[in-house]
């Protein structure tokens, strides 16, 4: 596909087919991981974990149930999404029944703090389009770990088995999208732009 198609046709996709995907195409996701520009050459500070049990990931929806429970908080987190009433009333399997959620762990900086998020969002941004690329849907994962770090007797990032030093930051979520994707138009108002120079 050309980039610019790329660029045009990749969205966040929340609604997915039950149909896994091949080794190959998450070899692809995974190749597009590793092509990612990272801070300081740090790649020996990064692991991805591949998730295809969808049990592990209701389990890990349960901290963002839990504090999506109040109206006002999941109000404010939703900002300008539109999900539908019956949706947030009922503990939705938060990764969407992707066929497979790959998390981006990144090791603790003490030297460039920061970095890490950096780093992990290069990665992620790299696997959605070659997502799209293939035709497959993506979204990025944050409201699960980030919910998970603020209830920690729900924790259950153990279940990915990050290596002792590393902490889970993002997912991104891929599988085959429950309507075919198309070029879309830029929804939201242009960010801002000033010039120097």
């Amino acid at each position: 596909m050309e980039f610019e198609k790329v660029l045009k046709m990749r969205q966040s996709v929340r609604k997915y087919q039950d149909r896994p995907l091949s080794d190959e195409q998450i070899g692809k996701l995974l190749e597009a991981a590793n092509r990612a520009p990272v801070g300081s050459n740090l790649y020996r500070d990064i692991h991805l974990t591949v998730v295809r049990d969808q049990e592990v990931l209701l389990k890990l929806c349960e901290a963002a149930w839990k504090r999506f429970a109040d109206r006002k908080k999941l109000e404010e987190i939703e900002g300008d999404m539109d999900f539908r009433k019956e949706d947030r009333e009922k503990k939705m399997n938060l990764f969407y029944g992707a066929s497979v959620v790959i998390f981006i762990s990144h090791r603790e900086q003490t030297v460039q703090p920061g970095i890490e998020y950096s780093n992990v969002a290069s990665i992620a941004n790299q696997i959605q389009l070659a997502a799209t690329d293939m035709g497959l849907g993506s979204c990025y994962m944050w409201g699960a770990l980030e919910s998970m770090r603020m209830l920690p007797e729900l924790d259950h990032t153990e279940l990915l088995g990050v290596p002792e030093g590393f902490h889970p930051l993002l997912g991104v979520a891929a599988g085959y999208p429950a309507e075919e994707l198309s070029e879309h138009e830029i929804r939201h108002k242009p960010v801002p732009v000033n010039y120097v120079g």
